[in-house]
């Protein structure tokens, strides 16, 4: 089988796998939406209270995901459903539960503190939700928020 770059398959999404490797900043890889989860995980680990709608490093890697999705994304079919949130915004959140589940994993008395499992399974329900999320939108049966509007 031939590799195909990213860039020349304009409307693949990075998998689930791929995001959550590259917000733990390894093997990125040449997709720009993983170079931005990247980033993510670099504000999150540097950041950890970086929540707020005010966190402008934050706010600007949403809307640079989100312009990516709208620039190319396929249009998605008249009748598609709406998504209550941008795909910047679920990433952001992914990169958010990803830092602190790895966080409590590494600091947490694992024998102890049900807050670890809860975290880890927390993060694997948004994972399933992103994948979710990018079938739909690659079968053009689901549209995001107008730029700017999902976060």
């Amino acid at each position: 089988m031939n590799f195909i770059p990213y860039d020349s398959r304009p409307h693949v999404l990075p998998s689930a796998e791929e995001l959550c490797t590259a917000i733990r900043g390894h093997h990125i890889g040449r997709h720009p939406v993983l170079e931005l989860a990247a980033d993510f995980g670099t504000l999150y680990q540097t950041m950890p209270t970086c929540e707020t709608q005010c966190c402008c490093p934050r706010v600007e890697l949403v809307l640079a995901v989100d312009t990516w999705a709208a620039d190319h994304l396929p249009v998605p079919r008249g009748g598609a459903r709406m998504h209550t949130e941008s795909l910047g915004a679920v990433i952001d959140r992914l990169a958010r539960l990803q830092v602190h589940a790895y966080h409590l994993l590494m600091t947490a008395d694992l024998s102890q503190d049900p807050q670890v499992h809860a975290a880890w399974y927390r993060l694997a329900e948004l994972v399933d939700g992103y994948t979710d999320l990018t079938t739909e939108l690659t079968r053009r049966s689901l549209r995001l928020p107008a730029l700017g509007d999902g976060g």
